[in-house]
């Protein structure tokens, strides 16, 4: 047996009967490749490596001249290396694969693709891990991506479906059927937010796809000043139907009124570019900005815990449409524009701690009891009258000591030695959001709060009211002027311009003729002004349920002048009895 070194053309390296057998290098007739390694009888055998000119290369085992075993593979085009087993030259086995882009899988090849099980990390940072087959995901696997969210359940071909669960990072949670990577077929998501749906969905949208808020009945509503409200609303599609899928969507009601501009020489010019809130648009044709809306809860307690005799608290069982009974005041026109279930009668506060309530009564000092307040003077009336405003505008509140909150965080019930602490804020207490029930939801006994302090729409709309009174008062004072200077001409007497005294201190010189001017404008101000109000109801779900809110819905409230009764004179002794009164007594 000869065995040596041989140096012949293309090949340098050890021999053994003249075939390459040992160690040696060999440069094929394509020059591109190279093999420096082991060879036994004429074949690459044992461990070597195949280099290649644009820099790719294999190096590791080889069985008969092939490619067989465990290597390490580089392609130098696209940066990828495979460290495995190898099989006929090809990937085939366990091996790990890092591609250029920094993507690394590790698991089972056959024929120099990815199948069976393995797990493969991205350049993201997304991580499956599960069956493949034909080099995509496919089976079950699990994928957690670089959002952290995670998917666990069915893929064919590279896509989710089937059956499976995806779980967000927000702690939203999809469960049910997939198609093509989408929620498909029936399905349950339980949102961050809250809300649910279940039911069926199709290309990635709820079937039952909400599209707007509906507000039940009438968008334009009349009601008398200090009457309570309910707001029923209703979850639609865009053709009108029912989301009895979708449960616990958040909902907020509020209140907002006219944005006026004064003019350029008004006092109040300046504040417009200082006021806070942003005007909002809405579908009236106007700007507004946010005004008090609260519970009835709120209101009633206030009025409850005021000093000022005679003050009856709006029942919040009124209809819509229908005053309630404030110091003789009673029911407007029967104009009921929403009807509910409540009764007609309302929850006055105590009478025995308003002793001059028109329903309380005394006993003189006789023995005899006569109804109060129905004999009261005009200028009693006037004094209680006056009372009351100034108890509504907060120039004088109740001071007793006492805690503000029960143990438990209650607020305390009547008959407490104090009351709760929002009673004596400016500005109340907003209304609590409400989650949808079956695609409803019911805001129930609102009211519309009086106006905080310096309210500056309001101070707005009364300078424009005062200008536009002025200019006309103007122009009736110089006729007026006029007749009384020729009637003074005749009766020799002169009439001088303090006789028609300015609006602006009207409330200096005759206050009680600037009270009834109050009056006639604004009614009563322990409520809000009449006039137009508007309210909105928001879709405030927090996170967006699938990225989206539902457009506000509007509608309008128009505030009235409560009607007053004609109170009946009360009888003197001896006097007869009315024929409404002799009719009840039979």
């Amino acid at each position: 047996m000869a065995s040596g070194v041989a140096k012949v053309h293309r090949y340098m390296g050890e021999t053994k009967n003249q075939l390459r057998n040992g160690y040696g290098v060999y440069r094929y007739p394509n020059s591109f490749f190279r093999y420096e390694g082991d060879w036994k009888e004429g074949k690459k055998h044992g461990h070597g490596k195949l280099i290649m000119n644009d820099g790719s290369y294999y190096e590791g085992e080889f069985i008969n001249g092939e490619i067989e075993g465990h290597g390490f593979r580089k392609w130098a085009t696209s940066g990828n290396t495979y460290s495995g087993q190898f099989l006929n030259g090809e990937l085939n086995g366990h091996g790990v694969m890092t591609y250029g882009d920094g993507s690394v899988y590790e698991g089972e090849f056959q024929n120099n693709r990815k199948q069976g099980r393995g797990v493969i990390k991205d350049s993201t940072g997304a991580v499956y891990e599960g069956s493949f087959h034909n080099n995509m995901k496919h089976g079950e696997g699990s994928m957690t991506y670089s959002n952290g969210d995670r998917y666990v359940g069915d893929w064919i071909q590279d896509k989710r479906q089937g059956s499976g669960e995806l779980t967000s990072l927000d702690g939203t949670v999809y469960d049910g059927q997939w198609r093509n990577d989408l929620f498909n077929g029936e399905g349950t998501m339980i949102h961050s937010s809250g809300m649910t749906y279940d039911g069926m969905w199709t290309n990635g949208h709820p079937s039952e796809d909400a599209a707007e808020i509906v507000i039940i009945g009438d968008t334009e509503v009349d009601l008398t000043q200090g009457t309570p409200f309910d707001v029923d609303i209703e979850i639609r599609t865009s053709d009108g139907k029912l989301v009895l899928s979708e449960q616990a969507r958040e909902l907020h009601i509020s209140a907002a009124f006219r944005h006026y501009t004064p003019n350029e020489n008004s006092p109040l010019f300046d504040l417009i570019e200082e006021m806070e809130e942003t005007p909002m648009t809405t579908p009236f044709g106007y700007e507004v900005v946010p005004y008090p809306l609260t519970d009835f809860i709120y209101m009633e307690d206030r009025l409850k815990t005021s000093e000022t005799p005679g003050i009856k608290a709006p029942s919040p069982t009124s209809t819509m449409g229908e005053s309630v009974a404030l110091d003789g005041t009673g029911p407007a026109d029967d104009g009921s524009v929403m009807s509910t279930n409540k009764s007609e009668s309302s929850n006055m506060v105590n009478a025995e701690k308003q002793p001059t309530s028109v329903a309380s009564s005394t006993q003189n000092k006789g023995g005899s009891s006569e109804v109060k307040g129905e004999s009261k003077s005009d200028n009693q009336g006037a004094k209680d009258d006056a009372s009351r405003m100034t108890t509504a505008q907060g120039e004088s509140r109740p001071t007793t000591e006492g805690t503000a909150e029960t143990a438990d965080g209650d607020v305390p019930q009547e008959g407490s030695s104090r009351a709760p602490e929002y009673i004596d804020s400016p500005v109340p207490p907003p209304v609590n959001n409400k989650r949808t029930d079956g695609a409803k939801a019911s805001f129930k006994d609102l009211i519309l709060a009086p106006p905080p302090p310096s309210y500056r729409p309001f101070s707005i709309l009364d300078i424009l009211i005062e200008e536009e009174a002025r200019q006309k008062e103007k122009k009736s004072k110089t006729a007026g002027l006029a007749g009384q200077l020729r009637l003074g001409a005749k009766l020799g007497k002169t009439v001088g311009l303090d006789d028609y005294p300015d609006q602006v201190v009207l409330k200096e010189k005759d206050p009680k003729a600037y009270k009834a001017k109050r009056e006639k404008l604004y009614g009563d101000e322990r409520f809000a002004r009449p006039a137009e109000y508007v309210i909105m109801v928001s879709d405030v779900t927090n996170p967006p349920f699938l990225g989206k809110k539902l457009p506000t819905a509007y509608m309008l409230i128009k505030i009235a002048h409560p009607k007053k009764f004609k109170k009946a004179k009360t009888p003197t002794k001896g006097s007869k009895a009315s024929s409404r009164a002799s009719n009840n007594n039979d």
